[in-house]
């Protein structure tokens, strides 16, 4: 069974950007091999490079929307997801990286979990490509360690990577937290799922897909002091 037989239109796939436009293309043509008929929204950060003009010329059959949020007054991976949440309209999504260091062959894998009701499906990294530097490893294994401790004292719902970008999950879950409680994400933050498994009160159903997390071939890092910054306030931000 191939994945044309297995994803169909009530996926969206959503991919926040800022300057990817050395792999944008890539990754939209990757994903229509692995998931035509799905549906994309490219949320961008205010893009300084090419990135929106690659997506708008796009011309595969996927059904493609470029969110654009230079104009908007607050910047940073989470709001970008949850304003893209917001505009999807199915019932599934799936967050990726739009550096390519998640595997669009992963797809198929989130979405046959989502298709099984489960509420959130996360990304698992079994193998990292390239060598970390050791404060890199050290400093990531802190951040998951503090995050798992935060979890536990609020009673939430854990998962094994709270670190990880690439999920999928249910929208009607989000949808009333993003519309009554979206002050209590760290919008310029980059941990849009750890802070909603802080916020949801309710135990999820949680399954896993397994992937070896890539090497960054194309663009630079995102992570910066204030990035860190911000994680590690939002472990001791009320929810």
């Amino acid at each position: 069974m191939n994945s044309q037989n297995i994803i169909n239109s009530d996926f969206t796939i959503i991919i926040p950007t800022l300057n990817e436009e050395k792999s944008i293309g890539i990754l939209l043509s990757e994903i229509e091999k692995c998931a035509p008929e799905t549906k994309v929204i490219v949320s961008d950060d205010g893009s300084t490079d090419r990135t929106s003009e690659l997506v708008t010329a796009f011309d595969g059959n996927l059904d493609v929307l470029f969110l654009d949020r230079k104009k908007e007054q607050i910047h940073g991976l989470t709001i970008s997801v949850l304003d893209a949440i917001k505009t999807c309209k199915t019932p599934y999504f799936l967050v990726m990286d739009g550096d390519l260091q998640h595997p669009p062959e992963a797809i198929v894998n989130f979405y046959r979990s989502l298709d099984e009701n489960n509420d959130l499906v996360a990304g698992n990294r079994i193998k990292v490509v390239g060598k970390w530097p050791i404060h890199r490893k050290l400093m990531s294994y802190i951040a998951g360690l503090m995050g798992k401790m935060t979890l536990v004292l609020k009673k939430r719902s854990s998962i094994k990577d709270i670190m990880t970008g690439f999920f999928g999950s249910k929208r009607e879950l989000w949808e009333p937290i993003i519309d009554k409680e979206k002050e209590k994400f760290t919008l310029e933050g980059y941990k849009v799922l750890f802070d909603f498994l802080k916020i949801y009160p309710e135990k999820l159903k949680i399954s896993y897909v397994d992937y070896v997390f890539g090497t960054r071939d194309f663009g630079e890092s995102k992570i910066t002091s204030k990035i860190i910054w911000l994680y590690f306030k939002s472990l001791f931000k009320k929810s």
